[in-house]
C-alpha cells in the first residue's frame, strides 16, 4: 500500500528525532573530563551538529544544483576546526559537468580535496580523498580571477577530472596571519540550464534521513578520536595527509588534505602544571603550520574573547628560529600562551601545509606554572 505524503515525511521526521536522542545517549555516556563547561559544550555541540548535518544535507546537498558555502565558522564548528581556515563545501556528482570560478584572494594556500559520500554511507571499497589540488595550481589573470572546469572527462583550460565516487569538494582556505590577507570569492555552479523540480515529499524524507546518518557519523567519529587519543598524553604525533588516506583506519581520517601534515593528541595538566611545547622550522621552505587547543568534542576553545590558537605568522619566535607554545589554565606571562579556560584537559592539532612529508614532530614537556614566570 502507498504511503501517503504525510507518512513519508513523519517517518523521516521521526528518524530525524530518534537519531538525535541517540546522539545524546553517546554523548552523555562518552569518557570526557566531566567539567560544568565541557558538559556544557557538549550539548552545544550536539545543537550545532544538529544544525551542520540540514544546512549540508537537506539545504544544500543537491549534486544537481550545488551551493559552495561556508560550511564552518565560530559558532559551527566540525570534527577538529582550524580558526585559521575558511571551510567551504559543495556537493557534486560525477555525472555532471561544473565550473569553479571567483577570485583566489590573498591567501597561500586553498586546498581543492575531492572525496567520497559522508552523508549515506554509500561509499564502497576505499573512502575519502580521491583528488588534492590547490588553487595556485591553475592559470589566473593578472587580477586573480580564475574558471576551473569540473568533471569526468577532459576539457582544455583549467580542468580537474571528478573521479568515480566523488560526491563532494572541500575547500580550506588557510590564513598564516588573517589580518594581512584577503579572503577568496569563490562559487560554484554546473553547467546546465535545467532548473530544480518542486521538492516532493520523497525527496525530502530521503534527505532528512540521509541528515539523521550524517550526524550519527560526525558524533561516533569525534568520540572516537577523543578516546584514541587517550593513548598518547601530552605527545602531539600523526602522519601525512596522503599516509592516513592510504591507511583507512578510520572513514573520517580519511578524508584529509593530502597537501597537510596532522599530529595531534590529548593534553593532561595537574594544577599549577603547563604544557610547553616547542616547534622547530623544518630546514626548508613552508607556507604554514597551525596549533590550536580543543575540547573533548574536538572542537576549538573560544577564540574571540582569549588566545587559542597560534600559528608560524601569528607566534613569536624563540632566539634559535623555533617557537614555544605554552598551553595553562592561567596567565604564565609568556608569549604564545594558549588559554584553557580553567581547564585542565583537553586536545591539541598541529597541520603543516605543503611542508613536506615529515616536518618536525614538536617535543612536549609538562612543567610547574610558576617556573615559566619572571
Amino acid at each position: 500500500m502507498e504511503r501517503s505524503a504525510p507518512q513519508v515525511l513523519i517517518q523521516a521526521f521521526e528518524t530525524w528525532q530518534n537519531t538525535q536522542r541517540q546522539a545524546l545517549e553517546m554523548m552523555l555516556t562518552a569518557d570526557q573530563p566531566g567539567t560544568p563547561t565541557d558538559w556544557a559544550e557538549g550539548v552545544r555541540w550536539l545543537t550545532r551538529m544538529s544544525t551542520l548535518a540540514l544546512e549540508y544535507v537537506v539545504e544544500k546537498g543537491d549534486p544537481r544544483f550545488p551551493v559552495l558555502f561556508r560550511s564552518q565558522n565560530p559558532w559551527m564548528k566540525l570534527i577538529g576546526d582550524n580558526p585559521d581556515v575558511n571551510y567551504y563545501f559543495a556537493s557534486l556528482d560525477p555525472a555532471y559537468d561544473y565550473r569553479l570560478f571567483g577570485n583566489k584572494g590573498e591567501a597561500p594556500y586553498i586546498g581543492l580535496t575531492f572525496g567520497t559520500d559522508i552523508f549515506r554511507g554509500t561509499a564502497k571499497g576505499s573512502t575519502g580523498t580521491l583528488g588534492q589540488f590547490y588553487l595556485d595550481q591553475f592559470e589566473a589573470d593578472d587580477a586573480g580571477n580564475f574558471e576551473i572546469i569540473l568533471s569526468a572527462t577532459a576539457k582544455e583550460g583549467n580542468w580537474i577530472k571528478l573521479e568515480p565516487g566523488t560526491a563532494h569538494v572541500a575547500v580550506r582556505e588557510t590564513f598564516p596571519d588573517r589580518s594581512q590577507a584577503r579572503p577568496a570569492d569563490l562559487s560554484i555552479e554546473r553547467i546546465t540550464d535545467e532548473k530544480p523540480e518542486p521538492l516532493s515529499p520523497e525527496a525530502m524524507a530521503e534527505r532528512l534521513e540521509a541528515a539523521a546518518t550524517y550526524l550519527l557519523w560526525i558524533a561516533r567519529a569525534c568520540l572516537g578520536i577523543w578516546a584514541a587519543s587517550g593513548a598518547r598524553i601530552n605527545s602531539i604525533e600523526g602522519a601525512h595527509g596522503s599516509a592516513v588516506v592510504k591507511a583507512q583506519k578510520a572513514e573520517v581520517t580519511t578524508h584529509s588534505d593530502t597537501d597537510m601534515v596532522y599530529l595531534s593528541g590529548r593534553w593532561q595538566l595537574e594544577p599549577g602544571q603547563a604544557l610547553v611545547v616547542n616547534i622547530q622550522p623544518p630546514p626548508y621552505e613552508f607556507v604554514y603550520w597551525g596549533f590550536v587547543i580543543l575540547n573533548p568534542w574536538l572542537e576549538s576553545y573560544d577564540y574571540h574573547h582569549t588566545q587559542t590558537y597560534v600559528s608560524n605568522a601569528t607566534g613569536v619566535k624563540d632566539a634559535d628560529g623555533s617557537w614555544t607554545i605554552v598551553i595553562a589554565p592561567e596567565d604564565p606571562g609568556v608569549p604564545n600562551w594558549l588559554d584553557t579556560g580553567g581547564r585542565l584537559e583537553g586536545y591539541a592539532i598541529l597541520r603543516w601545509v605543503l611542508a613536506g612529508n615529515d616536518p618536525p614532530t614538536p617535543s612536549c614537556k609538562r612543567v610547574p606554572i610558576d617556573s615559566l614566570k619572571g
